[in-house]
């Protein structure tokens, strides 16, 4: 064996003359190695003044003295070119890319490219492979190269059955997703344990439409005609729903139950029907718990009542606490009455 086996360095050989010479041979391999810098790794053709110790990554298609030795670091050296040929593991500083670079057998590549998994201040794994623990992370635009000013994070799913997402955790427990979950609308999920997931917002990819799922929303009628006494108020008995989100209108009891607190835009439409002589009047609105909301929802007729005819109807906006129950009510003025179970709606969604 007349070299070491990594770097070459040759031996010098028992009894050996001029063990100067093969030494400092040693010396010119460990100084062109040892702590390796490159100028750049692009030129094909030797620099015209290099200068003494001045180190190159000989690129593709190599002319002049560097035919043949592509990828391997040259260094000028004594008025003469010396070659090293990398090892795989072998890595230098790259002067002109201002970064380090690794020889992976057959070629030089960024460290990081390709890198199997990644972690800053914390370890990586097969399945986190990018780790970052820190309090703050930044992307900003590319105010060196310069780039265009723009910035994006992208993430690319296989397919629209698949999932981009953001997950946003508590102790390692998810409580909201956010991205194209299973399809490719956009979508938020809430969650209070991390296993079970409600729908919060889905907007449409097609037509952009933006549904709340959670959001309460019924619509319901009356289908028998409700006597009302004259002179007494009674409450409209809707007992059907068109539609019933959340079962937030409470068939049996006749009335809607705020799920939440919030505002809730509630409406009603009443139908006056005759039972023989007319009254003067008929007046509707809406009580919450047991009380009337006078100034809210009140409505009264202001001319001669007509059988099957006359209706009042009223739009109200209220904020709410989760467990308020809002029911219509209505009243006839002298004489008696009905709510007719036709043209009446009783309806309410809770505002974003």
């Amino acid at each position: 064996m007349t070299d070491t086996p990594n770097l070459r360095l040759p031996y010098i050989d028992a009894g050996q003359a001029q063990k100067h010479v093969t030494h400092n041979e040693a010396l010119r391999i460990l100084d062109s190695a040892v702590q390796a810098a490159v100028t750049d790794m692009t030129h094909s053709a030797p620099p015209i003044t290099p200068y003494n110790g001045e180190r190159y990554v000989v690129a593709a298609s190599a002319t002049g003295d560097w035919v043949g030795h592509e990828t391997e670091i040259a260094c000028w050296q004594d008025g003469a070119w010396k070659f090293l040929a990398p090892q795989q593991g072998w890595t230098i500083w790259s002067v002109a890319d201002g970064g380090l670079k690794v020889f992976t057998g057959t070629a030089w590549r960024d460290v990081l490219d390709q890198a199997a998994h990644l972690g800053i201040n914390t370890t990586a794994d097969a399945t986190n492979r990018l780790s970052i623990k820190s309090n703050a992370v930044l992307l900003s635009h590319d105010d060196v190269t310069p780039g265009t000013g723009d910035v994006r994070m992208v993430l690319n799913k296989s397919a629209a059955a698949k999932d981009a997402a953001l997950v946003l955790q508590t102790g390692f427990s998810a409580r909201a997703l956010l991205g194209t979950l299973g399809s490719d609308d956009l979508a938020v999920k809430v969650s209070a344990d991390g296993s079970t997931f409600k729908d919060a917002l889905t907007i449409d990819r097609a037509s952009g439409q933006v549904s709340l799922a959670q959001s309460a929303k019924f619509s319901a009628y009356l289908n028998f005609d409700k006597y009302c006494a004259a002179n007494s108020w009674t409450k409209v008995q809707f007992n059907n729903a068109r539609h019933n989100d959340f079962n937030t209108f409470d068939a049996a009891n006749n009335q809607f139950v705020a799920p939440v607190a919030g505002y809730y835009a509630l409406g009603y439409r009443v139908l006056f029907k005759a039972n023989a002589a007319l009254p003067a009047s008929m007046t509707a609105t809406l009580y919450k718990n047991g009380v009337e909301l006078v100034d809210d929802a009140r409505m009264q007729t202001s001319s001669a009542l007509v059988n099957n005819r006359s209706s009042l109807s009223a739009n109200v906006v209220l904020k709410l606490a989760a467990g308020d129950a809002i029911a219509v009510w209505a009243i006839m003025e002298t004489n008696d009455g009905y709510v007719a179970a036709a043209q009446n709606s009783f309806y309410g969604y809770r505002i974003p």
